[in-house]
């Protein structure tokens, strides 16, 4: 199914908000942490029934992905949300990126004045699917005050935060061919995701680990120069651990 159509049934669904959360197959909530001098820590933490999964930023062939967003807020002045790494899943409707049982996604939330709370009214979107796909919706109130005392879930976040992808050299030279992308490696991975344009589909990887190579196919893709000068965001897993690393096509 065309990622653009998927996403536009979802949004016409009626939202499974948090309200009716203990009915269904996945429980939400914001948490939050303490404040590290620049930002305040918190996280959407999603747990998931079994044989259930939710989506990473790329959500892959179907799926959308999570939109955290401060619908109200005093003295906010930024909002980031990070991503885990993420796992590959593949059933009868193709490929999905994202996580299953339980994931965490780290929020950043920056102050205009460092010395005052911040409050905000934050809300999430997300899509959590079986067979059948459900969107689902959360919000929350939340105040953020500069103080010490410790909060409950910060060793929660803290981990969540480590699982988060690092800069790092994961291809040592690349290629494009009429329907591949073509990978000279820097060391052996598990899986890399691959990101660009909307319209195109990076799917996963046939390694060559004698060689030190990967082929990625390009769905959507007519024709290479379609993809001249642009630029790939790309996330291997190595052995669990994330790396991340931009190239820009020639």
């Amino acid at each position: 199914m065309d990622r653009r159509i998927f996403i536009s049934s979802l949004l016409a669904l009626p939202l499974a908000t948090k309200s009716f959360a203990s009915a269904l197959p996945w429980t939400a909530r914001f948490v939050q942490s303490g404040f590290d001098g620049e930002a305040y820590q918190a996280g959407l933490l999603i747990k998931l029934d079994s044989n259930w999964k939710t989506y990473w930023r790329n959500p892959g062939e179907t799926g959308i992905p999570p939109q955290i967003s401060a619908l109200t807020s005093t003295n906010l002045d930024t909002i980031s949300l990070d991503f885990p790494l993420p796992k590959r899943f593949s059933d009868a409707s193709g490929e999905a990126i994202g996580y299953h049982d339980e994931v965490l996604f780290p929020l950043r939330l920056k102050p205009k004045d460092f010395t005052k709370p911040i409050g905000v009214n934050l809300e999430a979107f997300f899509g959590v699917c079986q067979q059948v796909c459900t969107p689902a919706k959360i919000n929350s109130q939340m105040e953020f005050t500069p103080s010490n005392a410790p909060q409950p879930d910060a060793e929660l976040i803290s981990a969540w935060q480590a699982r988060v992808p690092k800069f790092a050299t994961i291809v040592k030279s690349f290629r494009l061919t009429e329907t591949f992308l073509v990978l000279d490696l820097a060391k052996p991975f598990n899986d890399i995701f691959v990101e660009g344009p909307d319209r195109y589909y990076f799917t996963k990887p046939d390694f060559d680990r004698e060689a030190g190579k990967a082929w990625i196919a390009i769905k959507g893709l007519k024709d290479p120069m379609e993809l001249s000068a642009t630029k790939l965001r790309m996330t291997a897993d190595d052995k669990g651990q994330g790396l991340e690393q931009a190239i820009t096509l020639a």
